[in-house]
């Protein structure tokens, strides 16, 4: 027998037609193997938890130094090998036993006589070792086709198969000792090293066979229950049913294979099925003609199979129809009699009613057979048929997505179960394809926590991250004990100003990054250009963004802004009020229109978050030092975003000014690529990029992140919530390399999710999409239950997944990605929890002599940078607070002021916030004048609306109920 191993088969997510075509590729291979037997072996094989460590940890290149009393990185890895052993997850494995021609009389004479011949006639002694050498070329060249694909088995693997075989039912060893190196002949003396401490043993009619060994030292038993295929009704694969050797691998436990087959010869087929046809033909006769019957529909059927197979006779015996006959066994095992007896009854019930499973007795007998070379223990249970149906079982279709040296995301929750780990930089460095990824799902489908996961894991594994997560719940990675010290939290909101200039968001290209170009000094030069274009499309977009809608959209508008920025030009140095000031001048020679944009911008301009956009020109570049953070995150907490899917027309002012800072900030992401060396591993996270796709500019970050990703050595995530926004991006569905799904309800967004996994759309994976991650409809409990996505690993792999991060080591990880709001973690009761350093970037510094302030309820904080009320402070506990408001009940015109802190200004106040103001005086005099004193941080202060807490109206004392309520410790209106 020519022994061979079989390659892993896609079967998830394919078309019917793709499938197909595989059972037909598979049942073409097998009609090539007329007149022969064969064995096929299904096994398997403990997931390799200490080769894929070796390998991660071989591929962790330039990794952070270890932190004093945080989580090391072989802390790290050995809870990663500990978390993966006890998944008890395995890989399938298919072995292909070939039967090579018989030896002849001649060739045993010549063998016995190979000493003398060997002088005499040495041609002869050689001719049965060419005959089989060619023979064996043309199985390998046969074997190797698409289909089974399979390759020569090695000495190792054949030492596995004979372990698994004689060891039937035994714990699989962690690892096996390999075959020495040079050795490529086995003397039958050598299987005794697989013989020898293996025990089988079965009591008279016992339904199960005993099977005592040796594993790492130690004597095991168990019971084994070899079953048989029996009778099986028409399946419709793959229209319906799934390839019926798959089915096992659903079973939570390991289940064993051995199908022995004869691949019929034409002419042996013939007088059967003439035969056949001739019994069929007499019984519908005896119904029809004897006693004027219909015959019954079974007969029927079979009438018209004969006239399918009487049409095949007559046209010829193709591949595809060649017969076989065989018999397929399946071994199951427990620690005991009955636990194997159960599995087994799991086996009749995962297969009934369409195939019955036979238990026949003989055990012994029948587990011997999954030893290669052991005689046939009966022949009961013979089924036949085409070789189209044997290939329909695609016995080594199998879950193959990821790769062995990668980080773990989680499993496989398909049929088959399986780790998957993923190596985000080996598309870039071994197969030169792109480093863009989509990540894609509704909300609450784990799309920031699958982030999170990614970027910490590749971090500890030597990677530099630029996250963007404008909600800011990544930030606190940068928190970590492990990470602090090379991370670095930017609110974008309270940074430098300027920090956003869109001259400097742009990166200038390095000559060095063009080195290996024909023409580095051309190309470089040609990069430059590019640059400059790109800033002044990117501050012509900004500042149309500013400007109001019915303003933008002017043609006017976009003529005077396009002869501005062009006279400023694109050099780095630049900064939109240059681009004002050219308006002015454009003005004063007569260009009305010029200076009505150039006020509008001058408006936008007085904004807060607008000084973003315009540098400082007394301070230097913020973002010219402080390169080497391992992480950045940049957020932009508070920020208001439009609506997803809302016309441009309905965003408000800030809505449309948070667009175009998201845009800059997507800008400023990559520019941190460019500064780095380009064979560093480098990534770039951008979340609520669905808003990028909006925008001319934000098209052309996608794209050049894109085509820049393999070149610099780039993985770039790009979150959305809509597949659609990203698929409107030229080319993005062509260069996109590892794509996820979660959670899509939407029918549109199912199909162009499916587009961006190349997956087939109109067969029914879309309703799949809205079935990952189940949400439990009556518990009261949180939806904290792992995250589900359907992961395309860019290499053909696609698959279900569910992600991972429930290792007891990573704990801390996980309470930090966390985004699930949660009352109990408030820590002061009845009083709102004020951090004195809420939503500051832990690398932004107090400022000094700050105001704190604490706004009455029902009142605005008219100063976006005033700090939160610190609890902790002296005034506070005295019950003094700064507070700003209007003038109400005893409140100092409105103002409270903590002594030894500097007197408020009212006259500071710009005209906007003394209007708001006023307006504000009207609502507080129509409260009523009874309130009571305010109370000082901490207490319930009752505010009167006229009702109770019940909705009742309120009696003629509120503040008296209130503290009634306080007292008596009902809830109340008030603080809490």
């Amino acid at each position: 027998m020519a022994w061979y191993r079989l390659s892993p088969q896609a079967w998830s997510f394919r078309s019917d037609s793709q499938r197909e075509i595989l059972i037909r590729q598979i049942a073409a291979q097998l009609g090539e193997l007329q007149g022969r037997w064969l064995h096929l072996r299904v096994t398997t094989r403990p997931y390799p938890v200490h080769m894929w460590a070796e390998s991660f940890d071989k591929n962790a290149l330039g990794r952070m130094p270890d932190v004093p009393g945080a989580l090391g990185w072989d802390g790290f890895l050995e809870g990663e090998q500990r978390h993966l052993m006890g998944l008890s997850m395995s890989d399938k494995e298919v072995f292909l036993g070939v039967e090579v021609s018989g030896r002849s009389m001649l060739d045993r004479w010549v063998e016995r006589a190979a000493p003398v011949l060997g002088r005499v006639v040495p041609a002869a002694v050689r001719a049965e070792l060419s005959a089989l050498e060619s023979e064996l070329n043309h199985l390998d060249a046969l074997v190797a086709g698409s289909g089974l694909d399979g390759v020569p088995a090695s000495a190792s693997d054949m030492a596995w198969l004979m372990h698994r075989s004689v060891a039937l039912g035994l714990p699989a060893p962690r690892s096996l000792s390999s075959v020495p190196v040079g050795v490529t002949r086995w003397e039958e003396e050598d299987l005794a090293a697989f013989t020898d401490g293996v025990e089988l043993h079965q009591e008279p009619y016992a339904p199960t066979v005993k099977v005592t060994g040796r594993v790492r030292g130690q004597a095991v038993t168990r019971d084994v229950a070899v079953l048989s295929l029996g009778l099986m009704e028409g399946l419709r694969i793959p229209e319906v049913d799934d390839p019926w050797m798959q089915h096992s691998d659903r079973l939570p436990f390991p289940v064993e294979w051995s199908a022995r087959m004869y691949i019929r010869k034409p002419e042996e087929v013939a007088g059967e099925l003439q035969r056949q046809m001739g019994k069929v033909r007499s019984q519908i006769r005896h119904y029809t003609h004897d006693h004027d019957l219909e015959p019954p529909m079974s007969l029927a059927r079979q009438a018209d199979r004969v006239l399918e197979v009487e049409d095949e006779l007559t046209s010829g015996l193709t591949q595809l129809n060649t017969r076989l006959y065989g018999w397929w066994r399946i071994a199951v095992s427990g620690p005991d009699e009955g636990e194997a007896i159960q599995r087994a009854q799991q086996v009749l019930d995962l297969y009934s009613p369409k195939v019955q499973i036979e238990h026949p007795e003989a055990q012994y007998r029948y587990a011997r057979e999954f030893i290669p070379g052991e005689a046939m223990a009966s022949t009961a249970y013979r089924r036949r048929g085409s070789v189209t149906w044997a290939a329909a079982a695609v016995p080594a279709a199998t879950a193959s997505v990821g790769d062995r040296r990668g980080i773990m995301l989680g499993e496989t929750c398909t049929a088959t179960r399986r780790p998957v780990a993923w190596d985000p930089w080996l598309a870039q460095e071994v197969r030169r394809a792109s480093g863009l990824t989509a990540v894609v799902g509704g909300l609450g489908s784990g799309k920031s926590f699958l982030t999170g996961l990614i970027v910490y894991k590749t971090l500890r594994a030597g990677a530099r991250w630029t996250v963007l997560d404008p909600s800011g719940p990544l930030a606190e990675l940068t928190r970590l004990p492990e990470l602090a010290s090379f991370s670095r939290h930017i609110n974008l909101l309270r940074a430098d100003p300027g920090i956003l200039n869109p001259y400097r968001v742009v990166a200038e290209p390095r000559p060095e990054h063009f080195a290996d170009d024909e023409d580095p000094e051309r190309s470089w030069r040609r990069e430059r250009s590019l640059a400059a274009a790109t800033r002044r499309r990117l501050v012509l977009d900004v500042l149309t963004g500013l400007l109001p809608y019915d303003v933008a959209r002017l043609p006017h508008t976009r003529i005077v802004l396009l002869r501005a920025v062009r006279e400023v030009g694109g050099a780095p140095d630049r900064h939109p009020g240059l681009v004002i000031d050219a308006l002015r001048r454009h003005q004063r020679d007569g260009e009305e229109h010029a200076g009505v944009v150039a006020d509008f911008l001058e408006e936008r301009r007085e904004l807060p978050q607008a000084a973003l956009l315009f540098p400082d020109t007394s301070r230097d570049d913020p973002w010219a030092a402080d390169r080497d953070y391992r992480l950045t995150v940049l957020t932009m907490q508070g920020m208001t975003l439009p609506r997803p899917g809302s016309p441009r027309e309905e965003w408000t002012d800030n809505e449309a000014l948070a667009v175009e800072l998201l845009n800059l900030a997507s800008w400023l992401t990559q520019r941190t690529i460019y500064d780095a060396d380009r064979n560093l591993r480098k990534g770039v996270a951008l979340d609520e990029t669905h808003f990028l796709s909006q925008v001319p500019t934000g098209k052309v970050l996608i794209d050049r992140l894109a085509r820049d990703s393999r070149k610099f050595n780039v993985r770039a995530l790009f979150a959305s919530q809509l597949a659609g926004d990203l698929l409107r991006v030229s080319g993005f569905a062509s260069l996109v390399n590892a794509v996820f799904v979660g959670r899509t309800d939407d029918e549109e967004a199912q199909t162009d999710a499916l587009r961006l996994l190349r997956v087939p759309t109109g067969v029914g994976y879309e309703q799949m999409l809205s079935t990952l991650s189940p949400r439990p409809r009556h518990d009261d409990r949180p939806d904290d239950t792992p995250r589900q996505f359907v992961f395309a690993d860019g290499h053909g792999g696609v698959e279900k997944i569910r992600i991972d991060l429930e290792a007891p080591h990573l704990d801390h990880v996980r309470e930090a990605l966390d985004t699930n709001p949660d009352a109990s973690r408030v820590a002061v009761s009845g009083a709102p929890v004020l951090a004195a350093d809420s939503g500051r970037a832990p690398d932004e510094p107090r400022p000094v002599g700050a105001r704190q302030v604490v706004v009455p309820p029902g009142g605005i904080d008219l100063d976006e940078d005033l700090d939160p009320v610190d609890l902790s402070a002296p005034e506070i506990r005295t019950g003094e607070a700064t507070r700003v408001g209007p003038g109400r009940p005893g409140w100092d015109d409105g103002v409270r002021v903590v002594p030894g802190s500097p007197e408020p200004d009212l006259d500071a106040l710009d005209d906007e916030q003394l209007d708001l103001l006023d307006d504000l005086e009207e609502g507080w005099a129509d409260l009523d004048d009874d309130l009571a004193e305010p109370t000082s941080v901490g207490e319930d202060r009752p505010v009167h609306d006229g009702h109770g807490s019940d909705g009742r109206p309120a009696t003629d004392d509120p503040g008296d109920v209130a503290a009634e309520r306080a007292r008596s410790g009902a809830p109340g209106e008030g603080g809490r």
